[in-house]
């Protein structure tokens, strides 16, 4: 048995919900307006050293969308989840689980998951499609969220996948999702605020029999690197005056993990993947025909593709146009790269990310 992607899904702001798109002219204004700091350095950037087409080169983004304040993080996750839904045939009653993953959680509590679970019965509700005493008895399944940084999505995929294999639920269908509002958590006087979008992805995952499906996931932390990355200003810590809001990064301590663990976690998820295949084919790096990996920005695919020999076309990018969308990342180039007919029936697609904690997560899917 295993669990299959039966349905996918996105949300975008300015496409699907309120938003808009934002250009790099418009970060380097607001970079400049607020005397970011330039890197390397202890000055702010100076007019005309900072310029749009310098952030492209830096980090290959080019735009990135962003949610209208009346937006929240479970109204992109609900937009993702019935697009999902919809693509895999089935309605919200068939839903035996629900994960959301996310940085940015609409709140510390109830979940972005309850939220998201209480718009969907609403809106049906609303829409005199189920009768309210029909309602209050729908849905009363596991919903949460999973915060594992960049690598949330991953880790609810994997959490689903886990309980659908154990048949812990009726439904042979669960949810994963991950939902972004990062445009909420950007201090611009930090230099590392042109990287941030919104948006959402989700997956149906079902249980099913024969070959296609997940063949295996890897995940992990490296907590000894917890304090390269962490949110500011949106926390319980005490604060002598208030904080802006901010991802803090430590770029320099970041670039040498995610070189180093991109290429150690496709080699290890490979050869896991060869312990599942019950004496079937030998899978290689060869054999993966896409890797959709966490989009942090353009240039990190370059050195694993050099170290492992992998062509840089197999790796999805659309980050140029996404911007970073932290945990959403994954689940949306997988459903873009879907769209684009980038992957096929019978295709292995390996899922990769990484982010604070210092959290990691790959997994091996046959199409």
């Amino acid at each position: 048995m295993r669990v299959i992607i039966a349905g996918t899904g996105k949300c975008l702001p300015g496409s699907d919900v309120p938003g808009r798109i934002v250009t790099n002219d418009e970060i380097v204004g607001l970079l400049l307006a607020n005397r970011a700091i330039k890197p390397g350095s202890d000055r702010p950037w100076e007019p005309g050293e900072l310029t749009s087409e310098k952030i492209t080169d830096l980090v290959g983004i080019r735009e990135r969308r962003w949610v209208t304040d009346d937006v929240n993080t479970s109204d992109l996750a609900l937009v993702a989840a019935e697009r999902a839904l919809r693509e895999a045939g089935i309605g919200w009653e068939d839903v035996g689980i629900l994960a959301v993953g996310s940085s940015t959680p609409e709140a510390y509590f109830p979940s972005t998951a309850c939220f998201t679970l209480y718009k969907a019965i609403k809106k049906k509700v609303d829409a005199g499609e189920w009768d309210e005493r029909v309602a209050r008895a729908a849905l009363r399944i596991p919903a949460f969220d999973v915060l594992a940084a960049c690598t949330s999505g991953l880790y609810a995929i994997d959490l689903v996948r886990k309980h659908l294999l154990f048949e812990e639920t009726a439904s042979p269908y669960g949810l994963a999702v991950s939902a972004e509002v990062f445009s909420r958590m950007v201090d611009f006087s930090d230099t590392n605020s042109d990287l941030w979008g919104d948006a959402a992805g989700a997956v149906v995952l079902k249980r099913a029999e024969g070959p296609a499906g997940i063949i295996c996931t890897e995940v992990g932390t490296d907590p000894w690197r917890a304090d390269t990355t962490y949110s500011v200003g949106k926390d319980m810590r005490h604060h002598e005056a208030p904080v802006r809001p901010n991802a803090m990064m430590k770029g320099h301590e970041i670039q040498k993990f995610v070189l180093k663990i991109i290429p150690e976690l496709i080699e290890r998820t490979v050869a896991k993947a060869n312990r599942f295949t019950d004496g079937g084919r030998r899978i290689g790096v060869s054999d993966i025909g896409l890797f959709v990996c966490h989009q942090a920005n353009a240039r990190i695919f370059d050195f694993p593709a050099k170290k492992l020999g992998i062509p840089p076309e197999r790796f999805y990018v659309n980050v140029d146009r996404r911007g970073n969308t932290s945990s959403a990342s994954v689940l949306l180039a997988l459903r873009e790269a879907y769209e684009e007919g980038r992957i096929k029936k019978g295709d292995l697609v390996m899922l990769l990310a990484f982010g604070g904690g210092l959290t990691w997560a790959a997994m091996i899917v046959e199409w």
